[in-house]
């Protein structure tokens, strides 16, 4: 029998993303379970992924990037960090 090979995503995972991992025949689990040995590997961010960011996320990489004090509804923050991610956008 083949043994699957797991990948550790953060939840919740999107369908797309889901399909793309099981096509390439990983069993998906929650990031938060990683071993400690495992390597992390970040996540590229498109603007497609903002668009499924939680707004902690989202903050956050706005902190980064030197926006103080975010708020306001999930969508404008997304589409804010995207004006401040990608200038061509």
């Amino acid at each position: 029998m083949k043994e699957r090979k797991v990948i550790y995503e953060p939840h919740p995972v999107s369908p797309e993303r889901k399909a793309e991992l099981r096509a390439q025949g990983f069993t998906i689990m929650d990031a938060i379970y990683a071993p400690a040995d495992v390597v992390k590997q970040p996540e590229a961010i498109t603007p497609e992924a903002i668009d499924t960011m939680r707004r902690k996320d989202v903050v956050e990489l706005l902190e980064a990037h030197g926006v103080e004090g975010a708020t306001g509804k999930l969508v404008d923050l997304r589409r804010w960090l995207k004006h401040v991610m990608f200038a061509d956008l």
